[in-house]
């Protein structure tokens, strides 16, 4: 009886073993085909050196975080991978034109997906590259900044009322202006051109004149 327990739990250690194998690596690939299927594909992902991820070659280019494709852009212009994320191995990465430049950033892949057959969860499934891409960046707008929505077609097509009729305002009556007093220029001033010299002149010859007919009459009455 103790020897059918321990068969029986050998066993069952046994099988699951041989399932979670699988299952594991299959998350690590994205899920984009099962792994006993191989077949053509595209693939959306982080571009990075294969040693960024667990069970990747350095000498060699991974997808990491891959999902299915084909995609219009991505929110992020660069992207990262921790250890553990789902890869894949890039095979033949000539054919998309990849290089350096490309790396830490969102590249759309056609290609070939190999099966897996290897039970080992750090071995990573191989993508053979038929052409690449790098995907537009498009940074999604702040809230605030998104237009106010427009009315439905059902709302537009209703009647809406007439606003009323806006009466213009009448003028006031303007107020009877009252005359206006006259106003009186004041005086001018004139120059002062005019001199009391000639005046004093004068004075002084009628002074002169006097004196001498005085002095004639009085020789004329001692003559």
């Amino acid at each position: 009886m103790i020897h059918q327990y321990v068969y029986g739990a050998t066993v069952m250690v046994f099988a699951f073993g041989v399932s979670v194998g699988p299952a594991y690596a299959q998350r690590r690939d994205g899920s984009l085909l099962p792994q006993e299927q191989s077949g053509k594909v595209t693939a959306v992902g982080c571009l990075v050196r294969g040693n960024a991820v667990r069970g990747g070659d350095k000498d060699k280019y991974v997808l990491a975080r891959p999902r299915k494709g084909p995609v219009a852009n991505v929110p992020e212009a660069s992207c990262t991978a921790d250890p553990g994320a789902d890869a894949l191995t890039l095979d033949n990465p000539e054919k998309g034109s990849m290089s350096d430049a490309m790396i830490g950033r969102w590249i759309e892949i056609s290609g070939t997906l190999e099966r897996e057959t290897d039970k080992n969860p750090d071995n990573l499934r191989e993508l053979d590259v038929l052409s690449a891409k790098v995907v537009p960046v498009v940074v999604p707008r702040p809230a605030a900044a998104v237009a106010a929505p427009r009315p439905s077609a059902a709302a537009s097509s209703s009647p809406q009322p007439a606003p009323p009729a806006v009466m213009a305002p009448r003028p006031a009556p303007q107020a009877s202006q009252a005359p206006q007093a006259a106003v009186t220029p004041a005086p001018t001033m004139l120059p002062k051109t005019a001199s009391y010299v000639p005046t004093i002149g004068m004075a002084g010859l009628l002074s002169l004149a006097a004196g001498l007919i005085l002095l004639s009459h009085r020789l004329r009455q001692r003559s």
